[in-house]
């Protein structure tokens, strides 16, 4: 007969439940890890009535096909018009996709549902303009890849007004559903795809074809004509990382104490600071000095940070050391091979050192968010094992 066992969870997590007693359960296994959840996972999942993102979308469909017969337009062109699909989804989807998220957030954190009632009010803005931001990236690169595919393309005003209301109902329910199911993690993603997307969307549209002969920060500049999308990027970055930065240390300092936490704290603040900054002084010549002095800060932080994460984390894994001193080396070495030879162009040793730097730094967070999830959810279980009756 197979051994059967049992597990004593306490209150205070049992509280952090919606499961009743007596209530089944399903149990899975996965990597070693014992997982318990309700019978039905689409409980969990979160719950997005129809008319939340439907309703908004037939309106401003409407309000679309209104505005182009007003102007006698009857064929409408994917993108190359002011009057065209493309705009016409960007101002639109962003509007609403907006307006769905803020509402969602805002409901839920007032009535203490979902996850959004653990992130502060202060980091809203935050966090909306940052969507707002890839919303506009990503409806601008599928516009640009539909415009080369379809060239000259052109839709009758049904037909256009159709593909608005499919394109503002996918942003509203994908920003409801970002509402719901916001977190650390979520941010971590939104990050990455804010300066990575923001960094390629101005590379690919920028004017001059040849920036690569100057350096990275050319992207920044005034003889770029991308330049106002890339320091936005690299702005709204800074300012979404403190905002997770800000959200992990209020979870992790449940469980762990002392000045080391708040050094760990403050060398990332002071490193998303930096970024924001590269990107509000962009290396014009006015700039110049204050932007070379600010991207030198952001290499000395990043360093320090290396170097005193072994006492400054709490809890932190050998194979993170080795990873961290491993990049830092490597860092080092490119820096000296480029100041010494000339293997490397300016170029690609700013792409080298941020492609290392983003990564290592994304690591961090990710060793963060860990900790965090466990300082405010862990809790001390027993397994014992059930003795049968041999009656």
């Amino acid at each position: 007969m197979a051994k059967k066992y049992q597990i004593e969870i306490p209150d205070s997590a049992f509280k952090k439940t919606d499961f009743s007693t007596n209530e089944e359960l399903s149990l899975s296994v996965n990597h070693k890890q014992i997982n318990i959840r309700p019978i039905n996972v689409s409980d969990q999942l979160p719950k997005i009535n129809i008319f939340w993102y439907v309703i908004p979308s037939i309106i401003l469909a409407a309000i679309f096909l209104i505005f182009f017969s007003a102007r006698n337009i009857n064929t409408v062109p994917i993108t190359g018009d002011d009057y065209s699909i493309a705009n016409g989804a960007l101002i639109l989807g962003v509007c609403s996709g907006l307006l769905s998220f803020l509402i969602t957030f805002i409901i839920t954190k007032i009535l203490g549902k979902g996850p959004s009632k653990d992130f502060h009010w202060r980091s809203l803005p935050t966090i909306t303009i940052a969507c707002g931001l890839i919303i506009v990236f990503s409806l601008s690169a599928i516009f640009w890849l539909f415009g080369q595919m379809f060239k000259d393309a052109r839709f009758d005003i049904y037909t256009a007004t159709a593909f608005i209301f499919v394109i503002i109902a996918a942003i509203n329910y994908i920003m409801i559903n970002l509402a719901l199911t916001l977190s650390s993690g979520v941010i971590t993603n939104l990050l990455t795809i804010m300066i990575i997307g923001g960094m390629l969307f101005s590379m690919l549209t920028n004017s001059k074809r040849d920036w690569w002969r100057y350096n990275f920060s050319f992207l920044g500049t005034a003889k770029n004509s991308t330049s106002l999308q890339f320091n936005i990027t690299l702005i709204f970055t800074g300012l979404l990382m403190i905002a997770l930065v800000d959200y992990l240390f209020v979870n992790i300092q449940r469980r762990y104490h002392g000045y080391k936490i708040q050094v760990l704290r403050w060398l990332l603040i002071m490193l998303a600071i930096c970024i924001a900054s590269i990107g509000l002084f962009p290396n014009n010549p006015e700039f110049h000095v204050l932007h070379d002095r600010i991207s030198m800060w952001l290499v000395y932080i990043m360093l320090i940070l290396i170097v005193v994460i072994r006492w400054v984390l709490p809890e932190v894994t050998k194979q993170f050391l080795v990873i961290s001193y491993t990049i830092g080396a490597v860092m080092s070495i490119e820096y000296i091979v480029f100041k010494l030879t000339d293997y490397l162009s300016l170029t690609a040793f700013e792409l080298f050192e941020f492609g290392l730097a983003f990564s290592w730094l994304l690591l961090l967070l990710q060793n963060i968010e860990n900790l965090a999830q466990f300082g405010q959810n862990l809790f001390v279980v027993k397994l014992k094992p059930v003795k049968e009756d041999t009656n």
